[in-house]
């Protein structure tokens, strides 16, 4: 006899066998994304749908991208180039309740599994596109970052107030009470980033 329902510890009932296998593929899916979700590329095209308002409502591709490897924020960029493919097949998400046990509704793994399908199709869709040779709009974006108290030559930033900065007078002497202030003007090194450039092009550049 072909055995069609197996007990399944999460719904903590009896379901049918195409569910379970259904379920271990979505868990399958959810596993490769989480793996891409950490990679540079990752954090390259959520730093192009940041910073390019052309990238709505397109696929981006990632050709070559490098990060400031001294940075502590993933999305500070040196450049990151690429292309935007029209977005020709639609993502077909499960239905939430497929996602509800016992009247509960897991939002968490459902999310997550949005994401992971729309991964998935975003690059299935590309690889069809680039067999079938379309051209994509080709996008390079610069970053910079930079200390913005580099020129600064004293002991105090340059926004300092005056009062403060007239401690540098004496710095040896601590018993003005400015002082508690004052340490929030100290010229330590403050890095900041912005983009230096965004092109649009098509073809070969």
């Amino acid at each position: 006899m072909i055995k069609l329902l197996e007990y399944c510890p999460l719904a903590s009932r009896y379901v049918p066998q195409w569910k379970i296998r259904l379920h271990l593929m979505d868990k399958k899916l959810i596993n490769k994304y989480r793996e891409y979700a950490a990679t540079t590329e990752a954090w390259a095209v959520l730093f192009v749908k940041k910073h390019l308002r052309k990238a709505q409502g397109h696929w981006v591709d990632i050709t070559d991208s490098r990060q400031y490897e001294m940075s502590e924020n993933e999305l500070h960029f040196r450049y990151v180039n690429g292309g935007l493919f029209k977005r020709r097949l639609k993502p077909k998400y499960p239905l939430k309740a497929e996602f509800t046990v016992n009247g509960k509704f897991d939002e968490r793994t459902y999310i997550m599994m949005v994401r992971a399908i729309t991964w998935e199709t975003s690059h299935l869709d590309i690889e069809q596109q680039k067999l079938k040779k379309v051209s994509p709009l080709n996008f390079s974006i610069t970053g910079v970052s930079y200390d913005k108290n580099k020129g600064c030559k004293g002991f105090f930033r340059d926004d300092a107030p005056a009062a403060i900065k007239a401690l540098e007078k004496d710095l040896s002497d601590r018993t003005n009470p400015l002082w508690d202030r004052a340490m929030n003007y100290v010229n330590e090194p403050e890095y900041v980033y912005k983009i230096k450039s965004v092109n649009l092009f098509r073809g070969a550049k």
